[in-house]
């Protein structure tokens, strides 16, 4: 059975799944989060990669209906595996501080 691209990384997989569990204002806060953590951690966007998705796909996955949601997966998709490591990894920092408080 093929791995989809976020199962490669732990990280990242933890972070989908949690996300995919979240509710639905959270999902968007944590895409946002994601959005802002990629920027800083060096990842140029290519709104292109959106645009052409956008365009082409059937909104099937649970993601695709909160737009936030699908341009983060899209971008953290985009990105090399050092960024997404990295951005999986402060985001699971931030939901684990969030979850203590």
């Amino acid at each position: 059975m093929a791995r989809r691209w976020y199962e490669l990384s732990p990280d990242v997989c933890i972070v989908i799944s949690k996300i995919e569990l979240a509710k639905e204002e959270d999902r968007t806060r944590y895409a946002k989060l994601l959005l802002r953590e990629l920027r800083l951690a060096g990842y140029e966007p290519n709104k292109q990669i959106y645009l052409d998705r956008i365009r082409s796909y059937q909104m099937r996955r649970w993601y695709d209906k909160n737009r936030f949601l699908f341009m983060a997966f899209e971008y953290l998709k985009d990105s090399n595996n050092n960024i997404q490591s990295t951005v999986a990894s402060n985001v699971l920092k931030h939901m684990r501080t969030e979850a203590a408080a």
